[in-house]
């Protein structure tokens, strides 16, 4: 798994809970202070170190320099980080060769507290709703993959990567 915004590690951990004991991720936030506290947390969990890499770094800044760890293919990729990077991200992760055919893409966040859908109101200059909705129309409508959103907490966009 790669997991794109690792913040306090919370997903992290329940992606780790559920993989099998030789289950791998890759996690990227530049926020030590914070994925020094996850790591804590990962421990306490029962999670060997070994299972969770932490990249230090802006995730784009580290696509780019083709940080070993982040070579891939991975068999998920878990997307929680800077909403007007979605796209950017999604592209590192395909044009890089990063996803293993019928890799899961899950991208959280993408009702935005119902703004996306409309259901809530925003404005016509919120960067966050707007790049959720390019982000949600692009890979809902790319032949590449099989996607749907599903309403559960904030929203889930999870695809299907055919290549």
């Amino acid at each position: 798994i790669v997991e794109v915004g690792t913040a306090y590690g919370h997903s992290t951990l329940w992606m780790a809970l559920g993989q099998p004991a030789d289950g791998t991720i890759v996690t990227i936030d530049p926020d030590r202070d914070r994925t020094d506290l996850a790591r804590g947390w990962w421990r306490e969990a029962g999670i060997p170190d070994g299972r969770i890499a932490v990249v230090t770094a802006k995730a784009l800044e580290a696509f780019g320099r083709g940080e070993a760890a982040l070579a891939g293919p991975f068999d998920m990729a878990f997307i929680d980080a800077l909403k007007p990077e979605y796209e950017a991200y999604l592209d590192a992760l395909v044009d890089g060769g990063r996803l293993a055919p019928g890799a899961l893409v899950v991208a959280d966040n993408v009702l935005w507290s119902g703004r996306v859908s409309g259901s809530r109101p925003s404005d016509a200059d919120d960067t966050n709703t707007n790049a959720l909705r390019r982000f949600s129309e692009r890979l809902l409508g790319d032949d590449r993959f099989t996607a749907t959103i599903l309403p559960v907490g904030d929203g889930l966009l999870v695809a299907t990567w055919h290549g």
